[in-house]
This record gives C-alpha cells, sequence and structure tokens, in this order.
C-alpha cells in the first residue's frame, strides 16, 4: 500500500473511533468507590479492574494485533469491537468485583484495536504527515481517556454505574458498524505464519537499540499516567475535598488541555524530526516535575489542577514521538512495532495502577505521587543512558540536512 497525504476527514474519524475504544478501559477510574460500595469490595480490591483490563490489553497487544500484518485490518477490527461490545454489556449485569475483574480482561484484549488504526494510519501516510496524522490519533486516544472519568460520573450519576457500561457497550456497537464501512479493499501486508509473525515481534527488539529504549520509555510513561489517575479517585472522594461523582468527573476535564495539543505537538515532530531525542528528555523531566506539583495539591484543587495538566501534556509529547521514532525502524513491519510498543505501554500500565494502589492504602496520597515520580525518573534514566542507537540517527539526520542546506 503506497503512503499518501491522508486527509484529516480520515484521521479525525480514526481519531474519534480510537477516542471511543480506549474510552473503554477507563470508564471504571471514577468510579471505583462507587463501585466498591455497591459491591461491598474493598479499594485495592476494585483498583485490579484497571490493573486487569492492562493484562488483558498486554495479552492482545502480544498475540493479536501482530496478526493485522498477515490478515484483513476490516475483519481483525470488527472481531475486536464485537468483543468490547459483548464485554461492556456483560460488565452492566455483574454481580460482584471478580467478574467485573474477568470482563475487564476482555474489555482490555478490544482495546487493541487502537495499534492497528494507528499502524493502519502510519502505513497510509507519508513522511511529511505521518507525525500529524499520528497526533490527531493520538489526540483522540488521550481525550477518550480523560473524557471518559468526565462522562462517566455524569452518566453514573443519573443512573447509576452499571449504566455506563450500556451507554459503552452501545457505542462500540456503532463503532463496529463505522467500520465495516469505512476500511475497504486493504490486503495483508505479508503473506505469513500466525506463530511466525508472533514470534518476529521479539525480533524487533533482538534488532533495534531504538525500538527497546523508545519502549522502555513508554512503559514508564504509561505507569506515571495510570499511578496518577488510578488514585486521585480516592483522593477526591476523601477529605478535605469529598467531591461527588459529578465533581471527580469533572476534574477530569483538567487533562483536556494535554490531548488538545496533540494535534499540534504531532506537526512539530514532523518539522523538527532532528530534534526528537533532545524534546523527549525535556518531556520526561516535565513529567517527574509534575508529580511534585500534584504532591503539594493533597489539599488544593488549583495545584492538582495544574499538575495533571502539565502531566497530560508531557506524557502526550512523549508518546507521540515514542510513535513517530519506533513506526520507522521498519517500514514493513509497522503492526509489529505498534504490538510491541503497545505492549511494553500496557504494561508500564499494570506496573502503574498496582503500585499506585499499592502505595496510597498503605501511605495514602503522597505516596502514589513518589511512584508516579520515581516512573517518570526511570523513564529519564532510560533516556539519557540507553538511547545511543537514537542517537547515532538523529547525528545522521542533522549531518544530511546541513549538506541539503549547503547545497
Amino acid at each position: 500500500m503506497s503512503s499518501q497525504a491522508v486527509p484529516t476527514r480520515l484521521a479525525l474519524l480514526f481519531s474519534v473511533i480510537c477516542g471511543v475504544t480506549t474510552a473503554n478501559a477507563y470508564y471504571a477510574q471514577p468510579l471505583l468507590d462507587r463501585i466498591a460500595q455497591d459491591l461491598h469490595a474493598s479499594t485495592a480490591g476494585v483498583s485490579l479492574l484497571v490493573t486487569t483490563g492492562q493484562v488483558g490489553t498486554a495479552l492482545g497487544l502480544l498475540f493479536i494485533v501482530p496478526a493485522a500484518d498477515i490478515v484483513r485490518r476490516q475483519n481483525l477490527l470488527t472481531a475486536l469491537f464485537v468483543t468490547n461490545t459483548l464485554a461492556l454489556a456483560g460488565s452492566a449485569a455483574a454481580p460482584n468485583a471478580p467478574t467485573l475483574a474477568v470482563l475487564a480482561v476482555f474489555v482490555g484484549i478490544g482495546a487493541v484495536a487502537i495499534p492497528v488504526i494507528s499502524a493502519y494510519a502510519a502505513t497510509l501516510a507519508d513522511d511529511a504527515s505521518r507525525g500529524r496524522v499520528l497526533g490527531v490519533i493520538m489526540g483522540g486516544v488521550l481525550f477518550g481517556i480523560l473524557m471518559s472519568r468526565t462522562v462517566a460520573s455524569l452518566i453514573a450519576a443519573a443512573g447509576g454505574w452499571r449504566a455506563v457500561y450500556i451507554v459503552a457497550a452501545i457505542l462500540m456497537a456503532a463503532a463496529t458498524v463505522v467500520v465495516r464501512t469505512t476500511i475497504h479493499g486493504d490486503q495483508p501486508a505479508l503473506r505469513k505464519r500466525y506463530l511466525a509473525q508472533v514470534g518476529s515481534v521479539l525480533a524487533q527488539f533482538r534488532r533495534s537499540s531504538i525500538m527497546r529504549s523508545r519502549c522502555a520509555i513508554g512503559a514508564c510513561v504509561m505507569a506515571a499516567f495510570t499511578a496518577f489517575w488510578t488514585s486521585v479517585t480516592f483522593l477526591l472522594a476523601g477529605p478535605p475535598f469529598e467531591y461527588s461523582q459529578i465533581g471527580i468527573g469533572l476534574f477530569a476535564l483538567s487533562g483536556v488541555a494535554g490531548a488538545l495539543m496533540a494535534s499540534g505537538g504531532g506537526r512539530l515532530i514532523d518539522r523538527y524530526r532532528h530534534w526528537r531525542w533532545q524534546s523527549s528528555g525535556v518531556a520526561l523531566a516535565v513529567l517527574a516535575v509534575s508529580f511534585g506539583i500534584l504532591a503539594s495539591g493533597r489539599s488544593s484543587i488549583v495545584l492538582l489542577v495544574l499538575g495533571a495538566l502539565v502531566m497530560d501534556a508531557a506524557i502526550q509529547a512523549v508518546h507521540v514521538t515514542n510513535q513517530s521514532v519506533v513506526y520507522e525502524v521498519d517500514q514493513q513491519a509497522r503492526a509489529r512495532i505498534a504490538s510491541g510498543y503497545m505492549t511494553s505501554f500496557a504494561i508500564g500500565g499494570v506496573a502503574g495502577s498496582y503500585v499506585s494502589a499499592q502505595a496510597f492504602e498503605a501511605t495514602g496520597w503522597y505516596g502514589a505521587c513518589w511512584a508516579g515520580a520515581g516512573f517518570a525518573v526511570l523513564g529519564l534514566a532510560v533516556w539519557l543512558f540507553g538511547s545511543g542507537g537514537e542517537r547515532a540517527a538523529q547525528r545522521s539526520l542533522v549531518e544530511a540536512r546541513l549538506e541539503a542546506a549547503a547545497r
């Protein structure tokens, strides 16, 4: 399939589909306190909804996304969306927390439609527009994550937490129809056996130091992200805030600005490709600092909002840059690259939600913030000491630009 300038309309459609899909994995976060009360479960017990959802995503990324290079994407996406629809409908009727946690695994598996769509869009786009297209799509992803909390809170306030899953199932059924009518004529990029295709995901890690370092950085930023959003619900529900379900949902709007920055950030990445390594380091440092602001917001909603804005913008900057870099590693293996990168991303999410929930239960808000800051600092260490291959590639890119300018 030849690369081209992807129409903005198509990029926006992909963005909306990805936003609706990714929201499914995060509807539970602002509802954890209410679900715990309704199902008579502990804080750590209902937090497993986030963790098991990320486990499902990791499994899907490792074993399903690689198939996007060897089967028709239309059929694969349809299967994933149907899985999501059924799992969400089942969640609406779940009798207890363990059942809800098991269904969250299948919701997580369905969410791997996002890297399938991202890899497809990256294949359609040419080098001059790939960052813009990925930025628009990732903006939709982050927008879906953040708006999911507000939407879930508003729906739960009106009809209870089960109504959230009913609405989500209806949206995914609609997305299934859209995918079936939008993606036409896509043919498998490779003729390869499934097991060999899955095994080749690991080969991408072995062959490319850039892939290894960027995947490690992606895992760290996702861990920091989930460390914050898993714990902040319990902070806001308790003293001194004691927010209602609607109040908790409205707080989630504080991070929407980060999503709105994504498209513009993607354009900057296209223009200044030779500065991607340096910009990633700056964004990771800003991410670490944001948790200091968040920790100071233990009793100040203004500082919490400010910290969330800074954190989400920094994570989005790193995530879009990561994808811009790794999709250039091998143009014939973008689904496998998406599988490897997003698997590491999901593993980071599992670690962040688990560590944060344990830290919050043991030491409160400050412990959760220390956990998030620790993941950010770890990502910064990987950027500083583990990116030799990328720095060498960047020097070559800069030299080529200078030679072209000299002519």
